[in-house]
């Protein structure tokens, strides 16, 4: 049997353009919405007093956003088809991306609608998350 390869010699599978991570995704959204707000800095944008969407003000860090065709002055107005307007709704957005299969991204960029779509993947090699084991129900008793 040929020996194992060294952690640091395997190859990560190259991400297909426009593809997210699973893992990736159930991470972010496992460490809270908080949390991924600290990695983008986010104004209100409001056209005649009426709330239009976030602006994208800076994204931070650089490698986080690798791939993701977001930029300043973008103003985002819906994720998944979700309204982000007021807390509960961008809370509730961000939680529906746990069971999602894409994540598609309305916005206004430089005025113009756009729609940025990513299939969210399962990296290939990746343990799958064991699915929850429900516990046994009792039955009835057997009635002669």
């Amino acid at each position: 049997m040929p020996p194992e390869k060294p952690a640091a010699l395997v190859r990560e599978p190259a991400r297909p353009p426009a593809t997210l991570w699973r893992d990736e995704v159930q991470d972010t959204i496992a460490a809270g919405l908080g949390t991924f707000l600290q990695r983008v800095e986010v104004e209100a944008s409001l056209d005649n007093g009426r709330f239009v969407g976030f602006r994208i003000v800076n994204l931070q860090p650089p490698e986080f956003w690798q791939g993701v065709d977001l930029k300043p002055g973008d103003v985002v107005t819906r994720v998944n088809g979700m309204p982000i307007e007021r807390e509960t709704e961008a809370y509730d957005a961000f939680q529906a991306l746990r069971g999602a299969s894409e994540l598609r991204v309305s916005l206004l960029r430089a005025g113009a609608p756009r729609a940025l779509v990513y299939r969210i993947a399962d990296r290939p090699g990746a343990a799958r998350a064991p699915k929850p084991v429900s516990a046994p129900t009792k039955s009835a008793p057997a009635h002669p």
